[in-house]
């Protein structure tokens, strides 16, 4: 949506812009922010919706108002507006007034639902949505599995919530919006990308398996994938419209065992490795690299790469040619890791998805 257009009657109408002013959040903070800074013109316009706004919130936040104390409020923000001359006010002055007793009513209806409900940007996306939604919600305390119209399933964690549209396969492309925690497991359509809106994130795959982390009162926002591929972005990029539009992924792009992290409040995507990395369903572990005897460390690590589909950065030339002698059995890969350091006296760190091993070489 382009706001640059708008004149203040319409700010005063918008959702956005209202629950930015009513209820502020990193997000809508960073939004307003950036495009005040964009168009500096802009500044006065929004300034006096606000005015109007909070103003409007100071009479009617404690009851609903009739028509008696309608009137008076038209007649107080005509006042305000009075010793705010200019042009821009004088051209909207009288829409405004026509309108101005149907704006409050919602303005009071939208600031009671805030109260009681918290709103969500779950609830708010879902209520933006042009299609007719279909919601399920799981309030039991197990795992609920819900088969989508193209066959892709989700399975939904207590406490969660998604919508999907009505009409789901006979859309351009495919979209789902999640509050809580759900995996889902999408049916392979290059021709139809599947979309997951949850919080500040968006998620696009074209076929693959994934997990989600994304409620309400959480501090971060989690995208695991398990098998295939995924792209992750915010609402807020500059390029989110060309990157859903798209038809290649784009973003921060993840393989399986790799995970995003969103900081909310920093508004800043970590990449990281899952916490329990798995053997990736293509490779199987060779048998004779379960145990092994005077074995370069540089074929070891080779192994694990392939085994699990991560990447591993050491100086090979240090310790590549490191010989080692070892047998593993059912660790997972960071003790596998951690036994190796210690075999040639080395140490790890996981940095932005990828397995880093320091250490002064063999001797």
């Amino acid at each position: 949506m382009s706001y640059y257009h708008f004149e203040v009657t319409d700010f005063l109408e918008d959702e956005y812009f209202k629950a930015w002013v009513y209820t502020p959040t990193s997000e809508t903070n960073h939004f307003w922010k950036e495009f005040l800074i964009q168009y500096p013109e802009k500044s006065e316009m929004i300034a006096n919706a606000q005015s109007i706004l909070l103003q409007i919130k100071d009479e009617i936040e404690t009851e609903f108002p009739d028509e008696v104390k309608v009137e008076n409020m038209l007649a107080n923000i005509q006042q305000h507006m009075d010793k705010k001359p200019g042009k821009i006010l004088s051209r909207w002055l009288t829409t405004f007034a026509t309108a101005a007793a149907v704006l409050i009513f919602s303005i009071s209806w939208f600031l009671k639902t805030e109260k009681q409900n918290n709103t969500t940007i779950y609830k708010k996306l879902t209520a933006c949505s042009k299609t007719e939604l279909k919601e399920k919600i799981n309030s039991s305390d197990t795992l609920q599995l819900i088969v989508l119209p193209d066959r892709s399933t989700i399975v939904l964690h207590p406490k969660s919530s998604v919508s999907y549209a009505a009409d789901f396969e006979r859309n351009s492309k495919r979209e789902v919006y999640l509050s809580g925690e759900a995996f889902f497991n999408v049916t392979k359509n290059p021709d139809k990308p599947f979309f997951v809106y949850a919080n500040e994130l968006i998620t696009k795959v074209l076929g693959t398996s994934f997990l989600i982390k994304a409620f309400d009162n959480d501090k971060e926002v989690e995208v695991a994938v398990k098998t295939g591929k995924v792209s992750v972005f915010t609402r807020m990029d500059d390029d989110a419209e060309k990157n859903q539009s798209s038809n290649k992924l784009a973003g921060v792009i993840l393989t399986p065992n790799q995970k995003v992290m969103f900081l909310r409040q920093q508004l800043r995507i970590k990449k990281l490795l899952v916490d329990t990395p798995e053997i990736i369903a293509s490779a199987v572990l060779p048998a004779p690299m379960l145990k092994f005897q005077d074995e370069k460390v540089s074929q070891i690590f080779a192994n694990l790469e392939q085994t699990y589909g991560i990447d591993i950065v050491y100086d090979e030339k240090i310790l590549g040619n490191c010989l080692l002698t070892a047998s593993f059995s059912n660790e997972n890969l960071y003790e596998k890791i951690d036994m190796i350091c210690k075999g040639i006296e080395a140490k790890f760190e996981v940095i932005d998805a990828q397995v880093v091993i320091t250490g002064r070489g063999c001797h």
